[in-house]
């Protein structure tokens, strides 16, 4: 629950300005099957445009139309994969999770 309201409280406020640039590291993913059944996931979402995955990192890169993305279906997509997100940057801001060395 508390996570939640941070969400609420921080990460919305950053959707309104328009911003289109996401990043998650997702836990659990070893294998490029892991890497195949969260692209396949995520690729259903029409407010996703663009997915880079990095499976040695365990990196997720996304681009969003700026007034569709909404966490809960992010979130949704990954852990009906199996998997959950552990760190997630918001244009570059991180909002939660362990701070990683970002390229």
């Amino acid at each position: 629950m508390k996570k939640f309201l941070f969400f609420l409280f921080f990460l919305l406020p950053l959707i309104s300005f328009g911003q289109d640039k996401i990043k998650f590291i997702a836990g659990g993913v070893t294998c490029s099957m892991c890497s195949k059944a969260i692209h396949e996931s995520l690729s259903k979402d029409k407010f996703i445009q663009k997915i880079q995955p990095n499976l040695k990192t365990q990196e997720w890169n996304l681009e969003y139309k700026k007034d569709e993305f909404k966490f809960e279906n992010l979130k949704k997509r990954v852990e009906d994969s199996g998997f959950s997100i552990i760190t997630l940057y918001f244009n570059g801001k991180l909002i939660f999770g362990n701070n990683r060395k970002k390229n």
